[in-house]
């Protein structure tokens, strides 16, 4: 904003410094201005901090160096940080229920298990009876649940040790991820979201200005499954030697069918910003559905699985406290 209206770039990053509240955005906004005041272009100052910005940032803030209107590459860019942090926080904003409901379970059952058995027990064992049904059950969690723990502790950390090196192998990595695109439900919601993702920045590099295959080659290494990424790369080879960027995402496979027609059309039609844009927004949008299906399911299962498992603990608990009303008759 302080650029389009006209104030220097090293005064915008002073402003920007002052009224920021976050102090690490304060400390960057002063990086950067300290290089500006230096000589260096905005867009090389950026590209020598890669911990704090992505290559897609860069390259559309050097499209806006190059043609003299970096107000407008920037504003493009706040847009395409708005829409990622706005589907990040609807995705967020929908699993805080399910979540909210298993914390409460996992405070139940640990209620259940450390205040309610342990007072129960002792009159079942001292009166010689076993304990019924469920009871059973949570006592013998309860006396091994260091052992159990132990045990999962070291079940999820030698699988996240595995998962870990063997997603450092890219064969297997590739194999991870072209399964998990092959998942029933959320194979789908991940394939739309990559895809949106990809024609968002790639829409928006083009916008800045950034030649089409630069771009392209840009957003495709922003992709992170890659299965997905390793189908968009051959398009880039494609280009590369000649071929358009429609047919080549059609013999590619890699997105949507309707986000490669639109790619296509726009193409021929010399409208391929806008193109990608609309399908940007329609793959956006169906991720959004899709998610929001998903979650509307998911929220009921949780909650009626919660509540049984719950009600079940509890009803057995019950029924053996009433049960010592027959121990104190016999």
């Amino acid at each position: 904003m302080l650029l389009q209206a006209d104030v220097p770039l090293d005064a915008a990053l002073r402003i920007a410094s002052a009224t920021a509240e976050d102090r690490r955005m304060r400390d960057l906004a002063l990086r950067m201005r300290e290089g500006i005041l230096r000589g260096v272009s905005l867009g090389e100052v950026m590209e020598g901090m890669p911990d704090a910005f992505r290559p897609d940032y860069v390259r559309i803030v050097q499209a806006g160096d190059v043609s003299a209107d970096l107000g407008a590459a920037m504003q493009d860019l706040a847009d395409l940080l708005d829409r990622r942090v706005e589907i990040r926080a609807r995705v967020r904003s929908a699993l805080a229920y399910p979540t909210l409901l298993v914390g409460l379970a996992a405070v139940s059952l640990w209620i259940v298990l450390g205040l309610l058995v342990p007072a129960v027990t002792p009159i079942f064992r001292e009166s010689g009876l076993e304990l019924p049904g469920i009871l059973a059950v949570l006592d013998g969690l309860r006396e091994r649940s260091g052992t159990i723990l132990g045990l999962v502790a070291g079940l999820l950390g030698a699988l996240g040790l595995a998962l870990i090196l063997a997603r450092r192998s890219p064969g297997f990595r590739r194999r991870l991820d072209c399964l998990l695109l092959a998942l029933p439900v959320t194979g789908r919601i991940a394939e739309t979201r990559e895809a949106a993702r990809f024609t968002r920045t790639f829409a928006t590099l083009i916008k800045a200005g950034v030649a089409p295959l630069q771009a392209l080659q840009t957003a495709c290494a922003l992709v992170h499954n890659s299965f997905t990424r390793g189908q968009l790369e051959t398009t880039v080879t494609d280009v590369r030697a000649g071929s358009t960027i429609g047919a080549a995402m059609e013999r590619a496979g890699a997105l949507p069918l309707a986000a490669r027609h639109m790619i296509t059309v726009g193409e021929e039609s010399g409208r391929l910003r806008d193109m990608l844009l609309r399908a940007a927004l329609i793959l956006e949008r169906q991720d959004q559905t899709q998610t929001a299906r998903l979650l509307a399911i998911l929220t009921p299962t949780v909650t009626v699985l919660v509540s049984g498992m719950i009600a079940a603990v509890i009803l057995s608990v019950m029924s053996a406290i009433l049960s010592i009303n027959d121990l104190a008759l016999q």
